[in-house]
């Protein structure tokens, strides 16, 4: 049990998390966002200058989301019907990275050492965040988590069975993540008619609850009806991380052979305010993303210390941290994330001394 001095220690060292999501929260300028999109929620049209499409009108059959994410598919239109090309290739590389971050968000939540801390309850934080914005939400999540969850050094105490994740079956995992994630978001960006590409859109919304949930009945049904072995290669999380990642991959090098704008000018938001409907969208994406996989490649980086101070990695710990920027460069920060979770796992599954 980390003590409550450790865990003021932990919180005044996870400060820089929360620098981030104000930074992020102030670079979004969320009430500028609505303000945008508002002439298209009263409009009911999203107009481009080559195109228009009608607003679909309860999708949810839920008020409250379909009054709120009316908005939101019009504030996500510039990126997913393509009239802002910058958007189109930093949103689809960005949604596509989302993936590997929901599903190893997933997985931390069945290490029995989770239960009762704030990596218990992910399907919250990403609900969460498509209302708020991931890019806020992601840095205070993974703030809690570190401060709030086991140390390495609790879990070096521990068996191994104990600091390692607990799925029944990381296949369902990732099916689900294809399922309710990366499969809309190649239909929103790739789909032939702008129609389409809206509804998908709209789905893809609650993208977190649906993973959320289908994985946890899933697992419990095929958990009851098939009695898997610890050894099974379903339970390891190998298959799931190699293929994210692999798709991650894809996407990234795509992008950097085949757009026709820097990295920077895609993935760096200009310094300078931004008023109009475009260029404020394309800025506060961008920097939803930057808070979303950096944070989350921070909170490798501490992980890793982490595990450097209970003695699981020796002084190759800040190998495993400079390998992080490497992977991104050629990658892409989502290949990176999922490479580095992989490395932490085998690290924890590894036979140290319990002190």
């Amino acid at each position: 049990m980390t003590s409550g001095r450790v865990k003021v220690r932990r919180a005044i060292a996870s400060v820089p998390f929360l620098l981030i999501a104000a930074w992020c929260f102030h670079t979004m300028d969320i009430e500028k966002l609505v303000v945008n999109q508002q002439p298209f929620v009263d409009s009911g049209v999203i107009k481009w200058n080559y195109g228009e499409i009608s607003i679909l009108d309860h999708f949810h059959g839920v008020d409250i989301l379909d009054q709120v994410w009316r908005g939101t598919t019009a504030t996500f239109s510039p990126s997913t019907l393509g009239y802002d090309t910058v958007g189109s290739w930093q949103m689809f590389s960005f949604l596509i990275d989302l993936g590997p971050v929901y599903a190893m968000w997933l997985l931390e939540s069945c290490r029995p050492t989770s239960a009762h801390t704030p990596a218990y309850f992910p399907t919250l934080f990403g609900l969460a965040g498509q209302f708020l914005g991931l890019g806020p939400v992601a840095p205070i999540f993974y703030f809690l988590c570190f401060t709030f969850g086991s140390t390495a050094s609790d879990l070096v105490r521990s068996s191994v069975g104990d600091r390692t994740v607990r799925h029944e079956n990381s296949l369902i995992l990732l099916m689900v993540v294809l399922l309710f994630h990366t499969s809309e978001v190649l239909a929103m960006f790739l789909a032939p008619d702008p129609t389409t590409r809206h509804f998908w859109t709209w789905a893809w919304q609650l993208a977190p609850f649906w993973i959320g949930v289908s994985n946890l009945l899933l697992s419990k049904v095929f958990g009851r009806l098939f009695l898997y072995p610890k050894a099974a290669p379903s339970r390891s999380p190998k298959l799931l991380v190699s293929v994210l990642g692999l798709i991650s991959t894809g996407v990234w090098a795509y992008t950097l052979l085949y757009s026709p704008h820097p990295i920077s000018t895609l993935f760096v938001p200009v310094a300078e305010v931004q008023s109009e409907f475009v260029a404020h969208t394309r800025k506060a994406l961008q920097a939803d993303e930057l808070a979303v996989l950096g944070s989350s490649l921070l909170w490798l980086a501490y992980s890793f210390f982490d595990l450097h101070i209970a003695g699981i990695l020796g002084s190759d710990w800040m190998y495993h941290v400079a390998l992080l920027p490497v992977i991104t460069a050629f990658a892409g920060p989502g290949a990176a994330f999922v490479f580095g979770w992989y490395r932490r796992e085998r690290a924890l599954s590894s036979d140290v001394n319990r002190k």
